[in-house]
């Protein structure tokens, strides 16, 4: 049972993947089961999934942050906005933008001990009267046709973003599995008293782990400003929810201490296979937000009770000893 148990809660991702694939797959299978399909999905998570893996290492740090949508929309405002100074200036623009948000989020928790969820609401109110602002509630337009390449290009069969995607994984996939500062956040975000203990430096970890949410939802407001060629204040809107709902999937917890990259990975593939095949099978819009929101709600009530559960089998564990 145990081992079941663990099989569950390490792969549930790809597991819901492979029966979403198998679902679709089997009541359009005209239109889903198709290579142009496939390609079109990969390329569709592949503008989320940057600010996916940012989510997924705050929240393994203990944190949460909500103001991802509003990085993402500023950023890619930036990289059409900036361009008439050159498109690497507007590229380095935008990302160097969500580097300075996340580098905010990280002193608003550490040095003004303000809980993660209101201070990156606030930034996240921030950010967003800075798009408005900067944009005059227009959309903005490009003008450098080569900076389509990165969203819309492809090399063979695959698209450049996704190819983009798979190498900020592996270096995710580096810093939290195979060095002292990714072992670290999990410490952290497992216990943080235990980790200062310990000698980890929390304030550091959380800096850190800020650090590189915002610095993803940048490359994927750059990623959705290449795709679309254009930027709209729009962008974002629900980018926190879709965030949190993929990287929950992915195994993290809103207790902190849990989850992967890979894991987070499948759990915005999911979400993207699940978007691609109610499209297919004609949902309303409207009854698709309530479809995720409702896998929100059970995800986070799932990982209550489990979390509920280990606690109370620790606590036997000690009664015991």
């Amino acid at each position: 049972m145990k081992r079941l148990s663990g099989i569950l809660e390490h792969h549930s991702a790809a597991l819901l993947v492979f029966g979403l694939v198998i679902a679709f797959g089997s009541t359009t299978p005209d239109t889903f089961a198709t290579g142009s399909n496939f390609e079109n999905i990969a390329r569709q998570i592949s503008l989320d999934a940057p600010m996916v893996f940012g989510q997924m290492v705050v929240l393994i740090a203990g944190g949460i942050d909500i103001s991802v949508g509003s990085t993402m929309a500023m950023a890619a405002s930036l990289a059409i906005g900036l361009q008439p100074f050159g498109t690497p200036v507007a590229v380095l623009g935008a990302l160097g933008f969500g580097l300075g948000i996340g580098v905010l989020n990280g002193l608003l928790v550490t040095r003004g001990k303000i809980v993660a969820f209101v201070a990156t609401l606030g930034t996240m109110s921030l950010v967003r009267g800075l798009l408005l602002t900067y944009t005059g509630q227009a959309s903005l337009v490009g003008t450098d046709p080569g900076f389509t390449f990165w969203g819309d290009g492809q090399i063979g069969p695959v698209p450049v973003s996704f190819i983009v995607v798979l190498a900020v994984l592996a270096a995710l996939y580096a810093l939290l599995g195979h060095t002292r500062q990714g072992r670290n956040l999990y410490a952290i975000g497992g216990n943080s008293d235990a980790a200062f203990l310990g000698g980890v430096s929390v304030n550091k970890g959380l800096m850190l782990a800020f650090t590189i949410s915002g610095f993803m939802a940048a490359l994927s407001g750059v990623l959705v400003a290449s795709r679309l060629n254009s930027a709209s204040v729009q962008l974002g809107v629900d980018a926190p929810l879709m965030s949190i709902s993929a990287a929950l999937i992915g195994g993290a917890s809103l207790f902190g201490g849990k989850g992967s990259i890979v894991a987070a990975f499948f759990g915005v593939l999911a979400l993207g296979i699940l978007n691609n095949g109610m499209n297919l099978l004609g949902v309303p819009t409207y009854t698709q937000i309530a479809v995720r929101a409702l896998i929100l709600i059970a995800i986070v009530v799932i990982d209550a009770l489990a979390t509920r559960l280990r606690r109370g089998e620790l606590d036997n564990a000690r009664i015991i000893e």
